[in-house]
């Protein structure tokens, strides 16, 4: 019997110190939140987003075939990113001066690159 209250008496002691940092956690998250002057986003509507217009592009001359696929793929990045950006609510004016790609590392980082990117789908 002894063993059963000395065994809930540590599950008391060790759930109320558990709780009670948690508390002193929110309040310490609270009072930073107050002082850097942040404040919590709001879960109304949210307000209609101004779209900044599309920057139109030089006239170049015709690029060669590969450079198009190029600028194809920097356009779709651009559109995507614009789009998450927009859902968020973010009114920036973000424009992707340059995409590169990435050919030197390991196989191992590739591959986990490729993880990285393909596991959120």
């Amino acid at each position: 019997m002894d063993k059963l209250i000395l065994g809930l008496s540590t599950t008391g002691v060790g759930m109320l110190v558990v709780f009670s940092g948690l508390v002193i956690l929110i309040v310490c998250i609270s009072v930073m939140t107050v002082f850097t002057g942040r404040k919590k986003p709001a879960k109304a509507a949210p307000a209609p987003v101004k779209t900044a217009p599309a920057p139109v592009p030089e006239p170049t001359a015709e690029p060669a075939e590969e450079d198009a696929d190029d600028l194809s793929v920097v356009a779709a990045i651009t559109a995507a990113i614009a789009a998450i950006w927009q859902e968020e609510g973010h009114d920036s004016g973000f424009v992707v001066r340059r995409v590169r790609r990435v050919q030197n590392g390991s196989a191992r980082a590739h591959a986990a690159r490729e993880e990285q990117i393909f596991s959120h789908f």
